[in-house]
This record gives structure tokens, sequence and C-alpha cells, in this order.
């Protein structure tokens, strides 16, 4: 049964998928030279304006119909403000939308799977964990989005942690030698090829979005929640409303945030050691005890 719901599936989604383009009607060419070269400027010119990649049709609707993409939302248990927010971070070109998809037919998998179950024990079959395979298949793959989500935003939240004091340090570099505060951070942004620089260097479409820059970086800083890039951009902000010397304050944070690191780095450290010494005691263990013990050994063999 979880075989045929799966490939009823498939069949399905394939169809769903060439749909578009199967139903879609081609431009008639033209005859005339100046006919395929205008057609040909119009297609290059929608190509250049498209919005992002072609969604399913099936995607589409449920876009359009949002009273039951909400219930949808309910059902699969999904937190539309954290994915949307984490999806934001990321940067990744997913819809919240494809998100359900993917949960909703995981659900369809978990039901055929428990109904399969259901109708085994029913009829007194025995139940092992062979059978029981396609239901943990389907748990896996309903939890699989969320899993890959909070990795990622996990992953990209430490590289952000860790590349804060290395670009406040040039930062602070560049304003102790004379260079405003703001042209600092866009002239360290724009050369540092790290995940932190990118999302300062787009602080510029952000300007014209939020009005003036700090309140672009305050928001920048609250939506990746990264206290150490929160507390600098607070900072910034008051020391730029009220003209004063970042320089020192800078100086304070990088040391702190430096050795912040120090500690995490020291602390994973002595965590390792710990799950690695009954490892240690048992691969030198061994050798020590026959050595200690295999002369005994060796002497009791030979007297019996």
């Amino acid at each position: 049964m979880f075989v045929l719901v799966l490939s009823t599936l498939v069949s399905v989604a394939i169809f769903l998928y060439g749909l578009p383009y199967c139903v879609s009607k081609g431009e008639p060419v033209s005859a005339t030279l100046s006919g395929r070269i205008d057609s040909e400027k119009q297609a290059k010119l929608e190509q250049s304006f498209q919005q992002g990649r072609k969604r399913w049709t099936l995607i589409q609707s449920l876009e359009k119909n949002q009273v039951l993409l909400q219930h949808f939302y309910k059902w699969t248990g999904i937190d539309k403000k954290k994915i949307e927010e984490t999806l934001a971070r990321l940067g990744i070109d997913i819809s919240l939308t494809e998100i359900v998809l993917f949960r909703l037919i995981s659900m369809c998998f978990i039901v055929s799977s428990l109904s399969s179950l259901s109708m085994s024990m029913v009829n007194g079959e025995k139940v092992g964990t062979v059978d029981g395979l396609p239901l943990m298949f389907s748990l896996f793959l309903y939890l699989l989005p969320n899993m890959l989500l909070d990795r990622a935003d996990k992953r990209a939240k430490a590289e952000i942690r860790e590349q804060v004091p290395i670009f406040f340090s040039i930062v602070q570099s560049l304003v102790e030698a004379g260079t405003p505060l703001q042209q600092a951070v866009k002239q360290t942004a724009r050369r540092f090829d790290a995940r932190l620089g990118r999302e300062l260097a787009s602080l510029e479409m952000g300007e014209k979005k939020h009005g003036n820059w700090r309140k672009a970086l305050e928001e920048l800083a609250f939506r990746w929640e990264v206290d150490s890039l929160t507390t600098i951009a607070l900072e910034m902000n008051e020391a730029m409303k009220k003209g004063v010397s970042i320089s020192q304050m800078l100086s304070a944070q990088v040391e702190e945030q430096v050795r912040q690191q120090e500690d995490e780095a020291a602390t994973h450290m002595n965590r390792l050691n710990i799950r690695l010494l009954p490892f240690v005691i048992l691969l030198m263990g061994l050798p020590l005890l026959f050595l200690v013990m295999g002369p005994a050994f060796i002497g009791i063999g030979e007297s019996l």
C-alpha cells in the first residue's frame, strides 16, 4: 500500500511539473527577419525581468488561496513567522508554500504507513522492524525541512559570530586613521569576502528601505539575533547620534568578543578531552594489561 501511494504521488508530481509546459502555447514564428528580431528581443526582455524561478501550478494555486494555506500551516505544524525569518536570513530560493507541500506529502506517507501497519495487525500478521521502516522514513521526511533549516541557520549565525571581531577590528583601524564610521563600515564590507561582509554591504539597499543607514544597521542586527553584532550595532548607532568617538568602544567590544571565543574554544576542548578519555584509557590500558598480566598467564600455562 505504501508503494502504491508513493508511486501515485510521484506520478502526480511529474504530471504537475510538466503540465505548465505542455499546455503553454508557443509564440507564432514570424516570416520576416525584423519580426524574428523583435520576438528575440521580447524574449530576452522577459527573461531579464523574470522574478525568480518558475513555480509549480499547484504551488501557485496555493499561494493565491491564502485561507486554505493558513489551514495547511496549522495542519502541518509550521511556524510561519519563524520559517519566513529563517528563509529571509539565509536567502534561500525556497518558498514557504513549497515546504508546506513537502510536509503534506510526508503526512500522506505517514498515514499510508500507519494504515498498512494497522491492516497487518488486524489480520494477525507479525509486525517486525522491517515493516516499520516506511513509517520511520516518512517521519524523517516530515522533520527534514525544519532540521535542514535549523542546521543552516545555526551555521550561518556561528559564521557571523566568528567574523564579528575580525571585521570590526578592521573598522576600528580605519576609524582611528580618520575615516568616518559609516564610510569605514562600507569600505570594509566591500573588501570582506565573507557572510558578514556581504550582509553589511547590502545595507545600501536597506538604507533606501528604512530611511537611513543607522536604522538599516539596527534592523540587520536584530534580524540575525547575534548578541555581539547587536551590541556593537546599538553602540555604533548611539555614538553616531551623539557624535562621539567610537574607537574605544570598538576596541573594548572586539577584545571582549575575542575573549569569549577563546573561552568557548577552551570549553569545547575540555569537553572533547572528557569524551575521548574512555577511548584513551581503553587503547592504552589493554597493552599495559597484557604487559602486566601476560607473564603471569604464561607461567600458569607452563605449570599446567
